[in-house]
């Protein structure tokens, strides 16, 4: 038993444990999910995390969706769309949609919008996501026309998921925008009542609301999600019956609590996210070992992934399949034919041995706190095979400056798949930002920016990861999967599809 747990017992009546659960906010239609951290402002534009990443989708819409069952898009704030050329996007928007506080959807709002994220005067961290715009039009009340510079083949993902829409009357007259995340007014399934950084959120079921094919009605009528940073005090708030759901805590203290027989314990569903080792090219120049591509394949098959999965889910861990490569099948533009090498101690040590490294040689792994006991896993499986290895983490924050410094050897980081079914952000992440020191490499990656035809991109997107492989600069390791405890009156609306985050919208609980 974890001690937090134990602890926990000790200040709650132990009878608790064994009690029957709780109804009554079921029967009030309320869930209250308690979140590690609470924003003061809902606008996924000007703040990013996990707050925003659990909130924006339930409360804003975007022109449209994407369906990875299908491999297509589907409406959204769109009920139809076109693209007559490689840099003209249309599209006919719905007239049934109304805003949260009762005024009409129409394309002014959309014209608004796309206009101020393109806007010169416009400042905000991720502009550059929307610098392939050219301009936008009204072409009537419910038809818009958005020119982009040049083919982009991420733009209709990125107008999908990435790309809410707000409301011009609103947005359009603040001085400060981070005003209107105070107070947000969307078209979504939930229409926030409260938003307090030290009191939390309370939202409550948009009845006005039109479902699309990607965000059927809520189910959930009310939602009230205080501020919970201990970990302690959440297991507390759920054995005390004031919480339904708890997000992030350890695979210990959910099993514990799932063994209780007053709760389950549920990953989130598979998403574009995951976990990878890789070695940057600087750390290949202040660490001579990592600059035969032999040894870092030794480290590579010294990973026993199924093994890793176990540290980091626990008891979880049957359901999580390691991570084939550094892209997602279900995204636009991915392909590989080359994955992870298969856990091979005997293969790494001979590899070593070959490479002269047969006593092994020092190393240390980088990686962020939250990934500290992954990582340090890793340095075990390392050091069984003769590599000297150590951990040392570090704020997401370091990470540029160290790469510049030659300071990152080896590193356990993770990748959010660019949050969205597209590989583009893939793309940016391991070549654009020049980790490796490999023109041809990061050309030929850069080059599958511009392509428009899906098949041939895939096919010039898996020469740049199988080359990554057969250069052993970076392996994939575990998908992001966040751990729910809750309820058994809660359960999650299609818990098997694949999501673009590995992070659940407060829209996909239900009761059941």
């Amino acid at each position: 038993m974890s001690k937090i747990f134990a602890c926990v017992l000790g200040i709650a009546a132990t009878t608790l444990i064994s009690s029957a659960p709780a109804h009554a906010q079921k029967s009030k239609d309320t869930l209250r999910f308690p979140l590690l951290e609470v924003e003061s402002t809902l606008d996924g534009y000007l703040t990013s995390g996990w707050f925003h990443q659990v909130w924006s989708r339930s409360v804003y819409d975007s022109l449209i969706e994407f369906d990875p069952t299908t491999g297509k898009f589907v409406s959204g704030l769109a009920k139809t769309w076109a693209q007559p050329n490689a840099t003209t996007y249309e599209f006919d928007l719905r007239d049934d949609i109304k805003w949260h506080d009762g005024q009409a959807f129409t394309a002014d709002d959309v014209v608004y919008m796309i206009g101020w994220l393109i806007d010169p005067k416009t400042n905000f961290r991720y502009k550059a996501e929307w610098a392939w715009i050219q301009s936008v039009e009204k072409l009537g009340q419910y038809k818009v026309r958005i020119i982009s510079k040049t083919p982009v083949p991420s733009g209709m993902v990125t107008l999908a998921g990435g790309t809410n829409i707000y409301p011009k009357h609103v947005h359009g007259p603040l001085e400060n925008k981070q005003d209107f995340g105070a107070r947000p007014v969307g078209t979504g399934l939930y229409r926030i009542l409260k938003l307090d950084k030290n009191s939390g959120v309370t939202a409550e079921r948009n009845t006005g609301y039109m479902p699309s094919p990607g965000k059927p009605p809520a189910a959930i009528g009310r939602v009230i999600a205080e501020p919970i940073s201990d970990p302690g005090t959440l297991v507390a708030a759920l054995l005390t019956d004031k919480a339904d759901i708890a997000a992030n805590l350890s695979g210990d203290q959910a099993e514990d609590l799932h063994k209780s027989g007053r709760f389950n314990v549920t990953l989130s569903p598979p998403a574009t996210g995951y976990t990878f080792v890789a070695f940057p090219s600087g750390g290949q120049q202040t660490n001579k070992a990592l600059s035969d591509a032999r040894v870092r394949l030794a480290m590579a098959k010294a990973i026993d992934r199924s093994a890793l999965a176990k540290v980091t889910y626990g008891g979880l861990a049957n359901g999580v399949e390691p991570v084939e490569a550094l892209c997602l099948k279900e995204q636009i533009g991915c392909g590989y034919t080359k994955k992870v090498p298969d856990y091979d101690p005997a293969g790494a040590k001979k590899l070593l041995a070959e490479a002269g490294y047969a006593d092994g040689f020092d190393v240390v792994i980088s990686t962020f706190p939250r990934y500290l006991q992954s990582a340090t896993a890793v340095s075990g499986m390392l050091r069984a095979v003769g590599i000297r290895a150590t951990v040392s983490p570090h704020q997401i924050a370091q990470r540029v400056q160290m790469l510049k410094e030659n300071k990152i050897e080896m590193s356990y980081y993770s990748w959010s798949g660019g949050n969205q079914f597209e590989v583009s952000g893939n793309i940016g992440r391991h070549f654009v930002s020049k980790d490796y020191n490999d023109p041809a490499l990061n050309k030929a990656a850069e080059d599958t920016l511009t392509m428009m035809d899906d098949s041939e991109r895939r096919k010039a997107v898996a020469k740049v990861f199988d080359d990554v492989t057969d250069k052993a600069y970076a392996f994939a390791m575990l998908p992001n999967r966040f751990i729910y405890t809750h309820t058994k009156d809660v359960t999650l609306f299609k818990p098997d599809e694949v999501r673009e985050m590995d992070i659940i919208g407060v829209h996909e609980w239900r009761w059941k």
